[in-house]
């Protein structure tokens, strides 16, 4: 649920910034500056499931593998 909320805030400040006539190296900075800001987020949800995680879980993760 939480990956779709991000995914829809991305989009409203996608239109926004577009409607704001941001010449491209203002749009390009803030697209950098909203993708550090998703890149924090889904690094903090993705630790605090890890943690949340009992050891019998985390023993029995297997690493994908190459087709």
């Amino acid at each position: 649920m939480r990956i779709f909320l991000i995914a829809a805030s991305l989009l409203v400040v996608i239109l926004l910034l577009i409607g704001l006539r941001l010449s491209a190296a203002e749009f390009g900075i803030a697209m950098l500056g909203g993708a550090s800001v998703v890149a924090v987020v889904m690094f903090f949800i993705t630790r605090r499931r890890y943690q949340r995680m009992t050891d019998a879980e985390k023993d029995e993760r297997e690493p994908p593998t190459l087709p």
